[in-house]
């Protein structure tokens, strides 16, 4: 009889696990999937020359770019090995020049087209020991190059979890780009987009 009993409790002890692993897994399956290319840990070295004898070069995940080659910027892309997130890539961007313009690392693949009242919530980390601020937002295409939307964030020495929500007012063409003013390092990981309800 206690034999029985055991065995039953086995199976319900079974049975409750793989329940609960079920909705586990249900729940990161609802999760919503970003909008642009993973920022992974997937990527490849690349070399952009600027003006003037300028130049941006090293690495970065699957179709992220470096869009700095109009201006006369020194900069070096690294992959780094401290992810805050274990699932997430991360980039060292060191700028050691800057005469003229400004760092621009961008995406041309996934969204480009945003609708008039939907949400969009930009995520990810930023570090910077220089305590550099980065301009994260939504910007035109075509000339004029002006952000429909965008957002300053506040660095510090250690990762620090960002979140950018926006709501087009109309709808629009852009890229997601993020800006870099100053000379110094900033560390950026685990950039996503997602459009909620």
């Amino acid at each position: 009889m206690r034999s029985l009993h055991f065995t039953s409790l086995c199976a319900h002890s079974l049975l409750a696990a793989a329940l609960f692993a079920g909705l586990g897994l249900s729940a990161q399956a609802d999760a919503p999937k970003s909008l642009l290319p993973a920022f992974g840990t997937e990527g490849a070295e690349f070399t952009v020359k600027g003006q003037n004898g300028h130049e941006t070069k090293g690495w970065l995940p699957t179709e992220w770019k470096d869009n700095s080659e109009w201006a006369a910027v020194d900069a070096t892309y690294t992959k780094l090995t401290d992810s805050p997130d274990k699932d997430a890539g991360a980039v060292r961007i060191k700028i050691t020049k800057m005469d003229e313009g400004q760092l621009q690392l961008t995406t041309y693949g996934g969204i480009q087209k945003y609708k008039k009242g939907s949400h969009y919530v930009v995520t990810g980390w930023v570090r910077s020991a220089d305590q550099i601020t980065v301009k994260v937002g939504a910007r035109q295409i075509a000339e004029p190059y002006e952000f429909y939307q965008e957002n300053d964030l506040p660095t510090s020495a250690e990762w620090k979890r960002f979140e950018f929500v926006f709501t087009p007012e109309m709808d629009f063409s852009a890229f997601l780009m993020f800006v870099i003013h100053d000379v110094g390092t900033v560390d950026l990981a685990g950039v996503t987009l997602v459009e909620k309800p």
